[in-house]
C-alpha cells in the first residue's frame, strides 16, 4: 500500500511549475507538470490534490476524484488528514453538479461529529451542505461554528442564512444585527434582514438604510442591496410611491453592471420551439414509466414553486431536490461530447448537437443522481423545482417519459412585478428592466404554448391563484395527476415541515397560505405601464 511521503526534489520543482501554470490558466501545461509530480512522488498528497484541482478545471471530474481517492489511501488511519481531502472531494462533486455524490461525502463518518472539526472546516462543510439543500444539517454546523468564533462576521452571516432557510426568523434577524454591528459594510446583510418579516411603522430599518445610502462614494453593490431593501420596507408599510422609486433606482444600477443582451435569450427560445415537433417524441424506445420517480415543477420564477414543492412533499413519500441545474448540466455535457468541446453553459450547443445528442444517456444519468438524492433523504419520489427547466421540456419529455411535469401559472403582471422586485444573486438577468422582463415573459409564454401543442397530455397546469384560494380542491387535483395518495392533512400541515429552503421565499414558506400577494402589481399600475404595454402587444391577458 502506498504511504504518504515527502516529495523528492524533482517532484517539488514539478509541483511549483504545475501550480504556476494552474494559476495562470494554462491547464494543459499544468496537467503535464502535475503528472510529473505524481510520477516522481506518488505518495505526495498535496501533489494529488493540486492535480485534482487541475482536472476539475478541465471538467475531468471522475479523474479528479481518482486523485483524491489516492490521496485518501495515503492516510488510512489518520482522520485529521483525511477530512480536508474529503471536503475537497465533496467540492468536486458540487462542481460536477452531482449533489447526491457531494452529500454522501459530506455526511460520511470521517466528518462526524462536527465537534471534532475546526472552524475553517466547519465553515466549508456548512457551505457544502447548504448547496446540497441539506439546510437542517447546515444549521447545526454553522451554530456550532459560532461557539468557536462567536464574533466572526462571516460565520455570523452564514449562521443567519441557515436560520433563515429553516424559518428561524427571529434568530436570523438577531444574527444579521450582529453582523452589521461588526461590519456595517456587509451590504447583503441589510437586504436579507429586511426580507425576514413584514416591517411596520414602529419597527423597521428605513432610517438606517437612508443613512447608509446618503454616504458618498458608495460602491454599486451597496446601492443595489440598500435600494432593494428600502423598496421592500416601504412596500410593507404601503408607501408604494417611495417603494417603487427605490426599486427602480436599484434595478437601474444593477442592470448597468450586467453584460446581457435579451435578444440572445429570445432567439434561443424561438430556436427551441422550431427544433421540437411531435415527431421528436415519436418512435422513442424508452419505457413509458422511466423517470416515474421525478416530479418537475417549472415555469417563471416567483410563481409559487416553493409553496407547491412543500405541498407535494407533505405526502411523506416525496422529498425536494430544491432547484438543481442537473438536467441542463447533463444536456450540455452530452452535447459537448457530440461537438468535441469542453462545453459550458451556452444553450446553443445543445441545439447544435441535434439528433446526435444521446437523450437516453442524459435521462439515465439524471435519474441516477436524483434518485440517489431521494434515497439519501428517505423518499421514494423527488421534486426538481428549477423554474428554468421549462426551456428543456422537449428533452425532458423524451428522456423521462414517466416523469410528471407541473407548470405553475400566475397572473402575468403579478409574475413580472414579483420577478422585477426580487434581487437575485446571478440568475435572471432580464429581471432588472421592465421592457426586458416583459419581453422575456412573452417568449416564455409562446414556448409554453408550443409545449402544450406538442405534448399537451404531459403538462399539468396549476394556477397559483387557485392554489392559494382553494388549496384543498386544487391540491387534491394535483395529487391525482401526480398519482399521489391525498390526505386532507396536507392542506393544513405542509408549511409546518422542518425542511429548509434557500430561495427568495425562505421567509414566507413556513407560514400558512396567504392571499396578500394577489394583484399586488396594481399598487404600481401607473409605474408599471411600460411592462403592461409590452404584454398587451404580445397578446397576453392579465387582470
Amino acid at each position: 500500500m502506498q504511504t504518504a511521503v515527502e516529495p523528492n526534489s524533482e517532484a517539488k520543482q514539478a509541483y511549483i511549475r504545475a501550480r504556476q501554470y494552474f494559476r495562470s490558466g494554462n491547464l494543459s501545461a499544468a496537467q503535464s507538470a502535475a503528472d510529473e509530480v505524481i510520477r516522481h512522488s506518488p505518495g505526495f498528497a498535496s501533489g494529488r490534490r493540486l492535480y485534482a484541482d487541475i482536472l476539475i478545471g478541465c471538467n475531468q471530474f471522475a479523474a479528479a476524484r481518482d486523485q483524491l481517492d489516492s490521496a485518501l489511501k495515503l492516510f488510512p488511519d489518520q482522520v485529521d488528514r483525511r477530512r480536508p481531502i474529503l471536503l475537497h472531494k465533496a467540492t468536486c462533486f458540487i462542481r460536477e453538479g452531482d449533489l447526491a455524490g457531494a452529500l454522501g461525502v459530506a455526511t460520511s463518518a470521517d466528518l462526524k461529529p462536527v465537534e471534532a472539526l475546526d472552524a475553517a472546516m466547519l465553515s466549508q462543510l456548512g457551505y457544502l451542505l447548504t448547496l446540497c439543500e441539506s439546510h437542517e444539517a447546515a444549521l447545526r454546523v454553522f451554530e456550532h461554528t459560532l461557539t468557536l468564533q462567536p464574533d466572526d462576521p462571516l460565520f455570523l452571516f452564514n449562521c443567519a442564512a441557515a436560520n433563515r432557510a429553516m424559518g428561524n426568523l427571529e434568530r436570523a434577524e438577531q444574527l444579521y444585527d450582529r453582523v452589521l454591528a461588526l461590519n456595517p459594510q456587509d451590504w447583503e446583510a441589510y437586504k436579507n434582514r429586511s426580507d425576514l418579516r413584514k416591517q411596520n411603522a414602529r419597527r423597521n430599518h428605513i432610517l438606517e438604510l437612508q443613512q447608509q445610502l446618503a454616504q458618498r462614494d458608495l460602491p454599486e453593490v451597496a446601492k443595489v442591496q440598500l435600494q432593494f431593501a428600502l423598496a421592500k420596507e416601504y412596500e410593507d408599510q404601503d408607501r408604494y410611491t417611495d417603494s417603487f422609486a427605490a426599486l427602480q433606482q436599484g434595478c437601474e444600477v444593477r442592470r448597468k453592471s450586467m453584460d446581457y443582451q435579451i435578444d440572445g435569450d429570445l432567439s434561443v427560445m424561438s430556436d427551441i420551439a422550431a427544433h421540437f415537433t411531435s415527431e421528436f417524441l415519436a418512435g422513442c424506445d424508452i419505457p413509458s414509466d422511466f423517470g416515474k420517480e421525478i416530479i418537475f415543477v417549472l415555469g417563471m420564477p416567483r410563481t409559487g414553486s416553493t409553496l407547491l414543492d412543500r405541498i407535494l412533499c407533505a405526502s411523506g413519500d416525496v422529498v425536494s431536490a430544491g432547484e438543481p441545474d442537473t438536467f441542463a448540466r447533463l444536456l450540455v455535457r452530452e452535447a459537448a461530447k457530440v461537438q468535441g468541446t469542453e462545453g459550458g453553459s451556452n444553450r446553443n450547443i445543445i441545439l447544435q448537437a441535434g439528433e446526435a445528442l444521446d437523450v437516453t444517456a442524459v435521462g439515465k444519468a439524471y435519474l441516477q443522481q436524483l434518485y440517489a438524492r431521494a434515497q439519501l433523504a428517505g423518499g421514494k419520489r423527488i421534486v426538481d423545482k428549477n423554474p428554468m427547466n421549462f426551456l428543456y421540456l422537449g428533452w425532458i419529455a423524451r428522456a423521462l417519459p414517466g416523469a410528471k411535469i407541473v407548470h405553475l401559472c400566475r397572473n402575468p403582471m403579478d409574475t413580472c412585478y414579483a420577478v422585477y422586485k426580487t434581487l437575485f444573486k446571478t440568475a435572471y438577468p432580464f429581471s432588472y428592466s421592465q421592457s426586458e422582463m416583459a419581453q422575456y415573459y412573452g417568449a416564455y409564454h409562446r414556448l409554453m404554448q408550443h409545449w402544450r401543442a406538442v405534448f399537451a397530455d404531459r403538462v399539468i397546469d396549476v394556477d397559483y391563484e387557485s392554489l392559494v384560494m382553494d388549496l384543498l380542491n386544487t391540491g387534491q387535483e394535483l395529487y391525482r395527476r401526480c398519482e399521489l395518495p391525498w390526505d386532507d392533512a396536507v392542506a393544513t400541515g405542509y408549511y409546518k415541515s422542518n425542511k429548509g429552503t434557500a430561495t427568495a421565499s425562505a421567509a414566507q414558506v413556513h407560514q400558512p397560505v396567504y392571499q396578500t400577494s394577489l394583484n399586488k402589481w396594481r399598487n404600481y399600475a401607473e409605474q408599471l405601464q411600460p411592462m403592461q404595454d409590452i404584454l398587451m402587444r404580445e397578446g397576453i391577458e392579465f387582470a
